[in-house]
């Protein structure tokens, strides 16, 4: 989605978008018509040519980044770069200074893009790690539920799970479940 006070601009937007396959590009002028624009959606990139008519653009870059936008480029004047790019920068917006070339943007878009991909795979990493880290603590659950009521060592009760788990041909995290609905009242 690109918001910019200037309709016109549009093309000049649409000709480096479509070289990254983005399709649909959605226009506003205002960040009140991208606000409700974004009630009901999600988009990949959003890019605020700032200022806007209703706002500065800095703040719909900072509530849209993450929730609304999965990448926010803000495009500020030269005069204000630094200044902007102080305030956004810790929260993942690309400040990026006007004017600005097709090869500046096209890199803008590019690094932003490499960004992201680089913070969802570090994110789907740490999915996995919680996931496998919540499995674990199952199966240590069920083994303590062993050692209390059966009397097991925890020797004993690892030994059991595992050989439980090979009998009835199930995952550990599986027979785990099944031991706390059977022990845990």
């Amino acid at each position: 989605m690109v918001v910019t006070p200037h309709p016109t601009d549009l093309d000049w937007f649409r000709e480096d978008l479509t070289k990254l396959n983005i399709e649909e590009i959605a226009l506003s002028g205002t960040s009140s018509e991208a606000r409700r624009f974004l009630i009901e959606r999600t988009v990949d990139l959003l890019v605020v040519n700032a200022p806007l008519s209703d706002e500065n653009g800095l703040r719909l870059a900072l509530d849209t980044i993450g929730d609304k936008a999965n990448q926010v480029i803000l495009m500020v004047r030269r005069e204000y770069a630094e200044e902007v790019a102080a305030k956004v920068e810790d929260y993942g917006v690309f400040t990026v200074e006007k004017p600005i070339s097709h090869a500046a943007f096209w890199l803008a878009l590019k690094l932003t893009s490499a960004a992201f991909n680089r913070t969802k795979n570090v994110i789907n990493e740490n999915d996995r790690l919680k996931r496998s880290l919540a499995d674990i603590k199952l199966v240590n659950r069920a083994k303590c539920l062993l050692i209390e009521k059966l009397g097991l060592s925890e020797e004993a009760a690892h030994k059991e799970m595992e050989k439980m788990a090979m009998d009835h041909r199930l995952e550990k995290v599986e027979l785990a479940r099944r031991i706390i609905a059977k022990y845990e009242d």
